[in-house]
C-alpha cells in the first residue's frame, strides 16, 4: 500500500526527475525536459510514468517530439488516487466523456475494474505553456486463456465504452474486427485516441509469421502487406512476442500499422541485441541511441547517493510501509516499429520509471491468480489431461516454441520447449504429439555446432537443456532427428569428468557472466543436472546418481530449491535401472512430505516418485489433489521453483535469485509428466 492520497509528494513528476538522471542527451534533448516535466505534474499522482522516445538519427529527431504514458491499475491505492485527483479538480486534460469514464472506473461503477483491471493513458508530445493533449486509452479486450463468458462480457462493456468516448452510441466495433480472431490469435487491447479525431486502434496479439498475411487480408487492410511482412518475421524470430496494431477513422482502416515488441528481460542483453541489430540495419535505430538504451536499466533505492531522491518524495518516504524500502526501476518496457501509409518506418521506444516498496529480499515472490482465471477441478485425469494439453499449444509463442523463466538472462525457450514436447509426447493424443514435432523441428534448426543447445538461442550450451531436448526427439522418434540425437549424445559425453558430470563444459564459454565473476559453481557437477541426463548416458551416470543420493533418499539440487524434481528424476532413472533400494530410499523421503502444502509443480513430482516406486495408491492421491488445483485455462499455478546461484557458488542455496516459472508453461508440463506416469503403469 502506498501512504495516503492526500499527501503530496509520490507523483509521475518524480519519476521523470528520477528517470532523468538515466536518459542521454540524445534520448531527451535538454530543450525538451521542462515541458515534460511540468505536463507530468498535471497527470494523476500515482508515480508511473513512461516515455515515447523516436529511435531515428539525423537532424530532425536531434530534437525529437516525446509523448508521456501512465499505466493506472486497480492495484494497491490507484483508484483511490485518481478519484481524489478527480475530485481536487485535476484531469482538465481529460475531456467531459473520458472524465466520466475514469470517475465511474475510479468508483468501480457496474465492476468497470474486474473488466479492466488497468488503464493505459497516453498523450501527445507536450509543448512549453501548454497543458497534457486529450489522451488516448487502452483497455484489455481479451486476456490470455480467458474463459469464453467472461470475454465476450468484457468485449461486451469495451464496445459500449469506444461506443461512449466516440460521442457515437450506434458506432460500435465493427463485428469484423473480432471475427478475424481464431487460435491463438487474439485482440490484445483496443484503444480510442480522443486526440487524433477519435481514432480506433486494435492491437492483435498470437499471430505467426505465416499467418500475418491472411489475417491482414481478412481484415481488408489497404497497406502493404510484403513490406510488413519481413520485418514481422525477423522481430518475432528475436522477440518474445510481437503485437500488430490496426487503425481505424470513421470505421475505415489505415494503411498504418505498428508492430509492438516485448521482451520479458531487462535491457541491455542478447536478446535485445538481436531486434535492435534489425533495426539498425534498416537505418531505424541511430547507433548512439541505441547506446544510450542500455544505459537506462536501474533499480534506484532512496539511499542512493549518486542518484538524488526527489525532495518531495522525502515524506511519503518517511510515513511508507514500515517493512518496506522505496525503489524506482527504470527500464525500457518495449519497442515499436510504425509503417506509415507511404512505407516509411519509425521505430520508437518506451522507457519507464515506476516506483514500488520493496518488501524482503531473496524469497519468492507471492504467488497469486492471474486475471481472468479461476480453480476448475476437473471430474477425472482424462479431462484434466486433455485441457492441459490445450493450454500448451496456445501457449506456444509466434516462433513455434515455448518460453518460460523469463525473469532472468533472456528467458529459456529452448529447455523449456523440450520438456513441454515431452510431456505432450508422453500423452499420446495425436495433436499433442504433432504440436510437439513442429516445435521439436525448430529446435533441430537451432542445434549448435557440437551438437548441444542452450536455455535460449543465445546462451552457452549446456547439459541440462540438451538431454531435455534429446529426450523429447527420442520420445517424437522423427527419423530425421536421429543424426541431431547421436550428435548430441556425443556431446554429454564430452561433460564427463573423473567422478562428476558438468552442467557447463571447461570450453564453454559462459557469456553472460560479467567479466571477472568466478563461475566455478557454474562448471562443477550438479546432482539435478546429472539426473535428466542419467538415462542418456547410463553407464557413466546411474553409478554417480546413486553415490549422490542424500541420507534422506533425496537428492541434493543447484538449480532448484526443492529437491522435488531432481528426486523424481533420479528415481525415474534408478528405476529403469533396477536399483530397487535407491527407489525406495526415495519413496520414503517422498512419503514424508506434505503434497497439500506444496506447489503443484511439487507435488507432481512428488507423484513421480511415488509412480518410480510403485506406490500407485499414494501416488492416485497426490494426482487427485492436483485435480482440484487445475485452474480455468487447464493450466496450474506458478511453481517451478528454479534458483540462480550466484556463478562462484559451489551451494547454489548460498546466494541466488528466485526465478519462477512465470507463464507456468514448465509447472503445467511437469503435471502433464505425472499423469503420463501413473496411466503408463495401469
Amino acid at each position: 500500500m502506498r501512504p495516503d492520497p492526500a499527501i503530496p509528494g509520490l507523483s509521475p513528476a518524480g519519476c521523470f526527475d528520477v528517470l532523468s538522471h538515466r536518459l542521454a542527451d540524445v534520448l531527451v534533448a535538454p530543450a525538451r525536459r521542462r515541458a515534460i516535466r511540468d505536463a507530468a505534474r498535471q497527470l494523476p499522482p500515482v508515480p508511473r510514468l513512461a516515455l515515447e522516445i523516436r529511435l531515428g538519427g539525423g537532424v530532425a529527431a536531434v530534437d525529437g517530439a516525446v509523448d508521456l504514458h501512465q499505466m493506472i491499475t486497480r492495484r494497491e491505492d490507484d483508484p483511490l488516487i485518481l478519484r481524489h485527483h478527480l475530485d481536487q479538480g485535476g484531469g482538465a486534460w481529460a475531456g467531459g466523456g473520458l472524465t466520466g469514464f475514469l470517475r465511474d472506473w475510479a468508483a468501480d461503477e457496474g465492476g468497470l475494474q474486474d473488466r479492466f483491471d488497468q488503464l493505459y493513458l497516453e498523450w501527445d508530445a507536450p509543448t512549453d505553456g501548454a497543458g497534457p493533449h486529450l489522451p488516448a486509452l487502452f483497455l484489455a479486450s481479451d486476456l490470455r486463456f480467458e474463459a469464453a463468458d467472461s470475454r465476450a462480457a468484457r468485449r461486451d462493456t469495451l464496445r459500449r465504452v469506444v461506443a461512449g468516448l466516440c460521442n457515437a452510441q450506434d458506432g460500435r466495433l465493427s463485428d469484423a474486427l473480432f471475427a478475424v480472431v481464431d487460435g491463438p490469435v487474439s485482440i490484445g487491447h483496443v484503444g480510442v485516441m480522443s486526440g487524433r479525431s477519435n481514432a480506433i486502434r486494435v492491437n492483435y496479439r498470437g499471430i505467426g509469421p505465416a499467418d500475418l498475411p491472411g489475417l491482414l487480408g481478412r481484415l481488408g487492410w489497404p497497406g502493404n502487406v510484403a513490406a510488413v511482412s519481413g520485418h514481422f518475421a525477423a522481430l518475432v524470430e528475436a522477440a518474445d512476442r510481437v503485437t500488430v496494431g490496426v487503425d481505424l477513422v470513421d470505421g475505415a482502416l489505415q494503411p498504418s500499422i505498428g508492430l509492438e515488441i516485448f521482451c520479458d528481460h531487462p535491457l541491455p542483453s542478447a536478446r535485445w541485441d538481436r531486434i535492435l541489430d534489425h533495426l539498425c540495419r534498416h537505418d531505424l535505430c541511430a547507433a548512439e541511441k541505441r547506446v544510450a538504451l542500455g544505459e537506462v536499466e536501474a533499480t534506484i533505492a532512496v539511499d542512493d547517493a549518486d542518484r538524488p531522491w526527489p525532495a518531495a518524495w522525502i515524506l511519503p518516504t518517511i510515513r511508507g510501509p514500515r517493512d518496506a524500502w522505496p525503489m524506482v526501476r527504470c527500464h525500457v518496457s518495449h519497442l515499436k516499429l510504425a509503417i506509415a501509409a507511404d512505407g516509411v518506418a519509425q521505430a520508437k521506444a518506451y522507457i519507464a520509471a515506476e516506483h514500488h516498496w520493496q518488501i524482503g529480499h531473496g524469497r519468492p515472490a507471492e504467488v497469486t491468480l492471474p486475471a481472468g482465471l479461476a480453480f476448475h477441478p476437473r471430474p477425472s485425469i482424462p479431462e484434466a489431461v486433455a485441457d492441459a494439453v490445450g493450454f500448451l499449444l496456445r501457449a506456444r509463442q509466434q516462433n513455434g516454441l515455448w518460453g518460460d523463466f523469463n525473469r532472468i538472462n533472456g528467458g529459456c525457450n529452448n529447455w523449456v520447449t523440450g520438456v513441454a514436447a515431452l510431456a505432450l509426447a508422453a500423452t499420446g493424443g495425436e495433436d499433442a504429439r504433432a504440436g510437439a514435432a513442429a516445435a521439436l523441428q525448430v529446435l533441430c534448426g537451432r542445434v549448435r555446432p557440437g551438437g548441444g543447445w542452450g536455455h535460449n538461442e543465445i546462451a552457452p550450451v549446456d547439459t541440462d537443456t540438451t538431454a531435455s531436448i534429446i529426450k523429447a526427439l527420442m520420445a517424437v522418434a522423427a527419423p530425421e532427428s536421429l543424426p541431431v540425437v547421436a550428435a548430441a549424445r556425443d556431446f554429454l559425453r564430452g561433460h564427463l569428468t573423473d567422478g562428476g558430470f558438468q552442467t557447463y563444459g571447461a570450453g564453454t564459454a559462459i557469456r553472460f557472466a560479467e567479466d571477472g565473476v568466478v563461475d566455478t559453481g557454474w562448471r562443477a557437477s550438479h546432482a539435478c543436472v546429472m539426473a535428466n541426463c542419467a538415462l542418456l548416458l547410463p553407464d557413466r551416470l546411474i553409478p554417480l546418481l546413486q553415490r549422490n543420493q542424500a541420507a534422506d533418499g533425496s537428492w541434493r539440487p543447484y538449480w532448484w530449491r526443492s529437491p522435488a524434481y531432481p528426486t523424481a528424476l533420479a528415481a525415474e532413472a534408478l528405476a529403469a535401472h533396477g536399483d530397487r533400494a535407491a527407489v525406495d530410499r526415495a519413496v520414503a523421503w517422498a512419503r514424508r512430505q506434505d503434497p497439500a502444502a506444496q506447489s503443484p509443480f511439487r507435488a507432481a513430482a512428488i507423484a513421480r516418485v511415488l509412480i518410480a516406486g510403485g506406490d500407485r495408491a499414494g501416488a492416485g492421491d497426490v494426482l487427485a489433489g492436483l485435480l482440484s488445483r487445475q485452474l480455468s485455462d487447464g493450466s496450474w499455478m506458478t511453481g517451478a521453483d528454479m534458483i540462480w546461484p550466484r556463478p562462484d557458488q559451489m551451494d547454489g542455496h548460498m546466494d541466488f535469485l528466485d526465478v519462477p516459472d512465470d507463464r507456468r508453461v514448465f509447472t503445467t508440463a511437469g503435471v502433464l509428466l505425472a499423469f503420463a506416469a501413473a496411466t503408463a503403469c495401469t
